[in-house]
Formats: C-alpha cells, structure tokens, sequence
C-alpha cells in the first residue's frame, strides 16, 4: 500500500513574512513548516507522490491586515495561526507522528510544539487539499477538528491547554477497551 509521511516545508523568511508571520518571530533566513505526502512505492518509476498537504495552504493570521490571509483566528479554528506560538522558533509546528483511517478517509497528526492533534479530510484531491472547499467534508485541507490547545486559535489560555509534548497518536479503534 501506499505510505504517509511528514515532511519539513522549508520556506524562506520572505515567504513566511507574506503570509503574514511576524518577522520578529523568525529567526534566520528560514522557517519551517509542515507538508504531508502519501507515497506510491509501487509505481513504475519506483516511488511517486500520488497526493500532499501543505500547512502553508490553511493559514490563518490577524498581525498583517495588508495579506489575503488576514482575519479573525477565532473565527477560523480549521485554519493555521501562522503567528502562534509567539515564540521565535523556526520549527513551528513540529509534526512528530501521524495515522490513517481508512473507513473515514482522514489523517490523524501530532502537532507537537502546538501542543494539539488535528484531523484533515484525505478524501480532497491535491488540489482541493490546498483549498478550502472539497473532500468528503467539504472543507478541503482546512483543519476538520483540532483539540488539546485551543490557545491555538484565539478560543482559550493558558490553563485550558490539555497536551503537552504529545507523541505517538494514533485512531482509536472500535470496540477498544474503555
């Protein structure tokens, strides 16, 4: 079968800027981002990408109201807060483990330095993947549910923050124990 893996999205310090990150949170002249690629082992080239999601594409912020992307983070949770956290780190997200389930077509990840999980419709072509509308939800790539850090999106604080350097996610099957 074909394989999902996470994959750092280096983008330059310019790039990330015209999506509104603070250039004050970058340090260097890069900053990484997050994209998820399924992988066809058995095409006949030997391995060929066959579907991707970019973070780059879900990208929400209310620093720079001069870029498209400008609006209001609690307005948007399926959507990527590009200036939170407000620490200058240039691994943002930090994606460290990812599932499938096959019977609803969505990918499980970890967002580890954001301290939550999200759920993204694998249903979307790679296209609709990079938008907002398509997929079996029709919500395209956007986030379909997020939860453990709702500082994330403007809906919480400090205290109501539930995970916390979270590895290994994983689905839960049906009929499991509890």
């Amino acid at each position: 079968g074909n394989v999902l893996m996470l994959i750092f999205d280096y983008r330059s310090a310019d790039e990330a800027e015209a999506e509104g990150r603070n250039r004050s949170l970058i340090i260097g002249d890069y900053f990484i981002s997050e994209r998820i690629i399924e992988v066809d082992p058995s095409a006949p080239s030997g391995s060929e990408i066959v579907w991707e999601w970019f973070a780059f594409d879900h990208l929400i912020q209310d620093y720079d109201d001069t870029q498209f992307n400008y609006g209001v983070v609690a307005d948007n949770p399926g959507r990527i807060d590009i200036n939170f956290p407000p620490g200058g780190a240039d691994d943002w997200i930090h994606m460290n483990s990812i599932d499938y389930n096959a019977e609803l077509d969505q990918i499980l990840v970890s967002a580890n330095y954001l301290y939550e999980v999200w759920v993204i419709d694998h249903s979307t072509t790679t296209t609709q993947a990079a938008g907002r509308s398509g997929g079996l939800q029709g919500r395209g790539g956007d986030l379909l549910y997020r939860w453990g850090n709702p500082q994330n999106y403007d809906r919480g604080n400090e205290s109501d923050r539930i995970l916390g350097d979270q590895h290994s996610i994983n689905w839960i099957p049906d009929g499991y124990p509890g």
